[in-house]
């Protein structure tokens, strides 16, 4: 059931591992001439093909909010369908993760069962794939269910039935299982990609081996003379995994970072 991909030398994500023979791959990267051009990541509608139907994954009539970013500076824009305005929100907390590679909003179908002993089968909000090669199931659900004990125990029933050809892990989360700031940091990635500018990304990405082992936000946005247009490169490439912070420190100008590229 895995893909296995050729992988481009200069394919941003070249250098990471495992993630070419993954269930999920890397996002397509957007076309330099239309850096814009959004990509959806579903299906709408029931098609055929060769007599035999392709597989469906969540329909229109499900969707309550669409949610569109970029989970890598040079990626395609992708439209994810949520099921909520808890589902986008978590969405958006998982892009703006810097272990993050891809995710597939209900891709992923897992028979198990249950603790009544029936056969049955959930559809797993997303489907994670970490830098790592890892690749995480995710339930979302509003913040006073992803904290019952109850259902933790029916989530860890899953994941004791996932095959490991699946995924590595299953996890439960909501928007406030997110520390605030990271939340905020997460939105601010977010904003930072919505922007196009591979020329100030490469500058600051390069700036960034020649500062020392630390420096702050302040000091690489100074030395770089690109003023917001820096400032804005240096969270994409924080976001991207290729500029180290620490997940629960703001975007202030005193923030500590180090160069994280391979």
């Amino acid at each position: 059931m895995q893909t296995v991909m050729e992988i481009a030398d200069n394919h941003p994500h070249a250098h990471l591992p495992h993630l070419w023979s993954a269930n999920i791959a890397p996002p397509t990267l957007a076309d330099p001439d239309d850096p814009n051009k959004l990509s959806p990541t579903r299906l709408s509608r029931a098609e055929m093909k060769s007599g035999e139907p392709k597989r469906i994954w969540k329909s229109g009539s499900t969707c309550r909010v669409a949610f569109v970013t970029r989970l890598h500076r040079r990626a395609v824009r992708q439209e994810f369908w949520c099921a909520s305005f808890e589902e986008s929100q978590v969405f958006l907390n998982i892009a703006g993760h810097p272990e993050v590679v891809n995710f597939m909003e209900q891709r992923t179908t897992v028979p198990f069962v249950d603790l009544s002993g029936r056969d049955t089968f959930t559809r797993v909000d997303a489907h994670v794939l970490l830098r790592s090669g890892e690749e995480v199931l995710v339930s979302v659900k509003y913040d006073e269910k992803a904290r019952r004990q109850s259902y933790l125990a029916e989530i860890a029933n899953v994941a004791a039935q996932t095959p490991y050809e699946v995924a590595d892990r299953f996890t439960v989360t909501s928007r406030y299982l997110f520390y605030p700031t990271y939340r905020d940091c997460a939105h601010a990635i977010h904003q930072a990609r919505g922007g196009w500018d591979p020329d100030a990304d490469d500058h600051m990405l390069e700036l960034s081996e020649h500062l020392g082992e630390r420096f702050t936000l302040q000091e690489i946005v100074d030395a770089s003379g690109l003023g917001h247009r820096g400032r804005r490169a240096v969270i994409r490439l924080v976001g991207d995994g290729d500029i180290g912070k620490h997940l629960l420190d703001p975007f202030s100008p005193d923030t500590q970072l180090w160069s994280a590229a391979a």
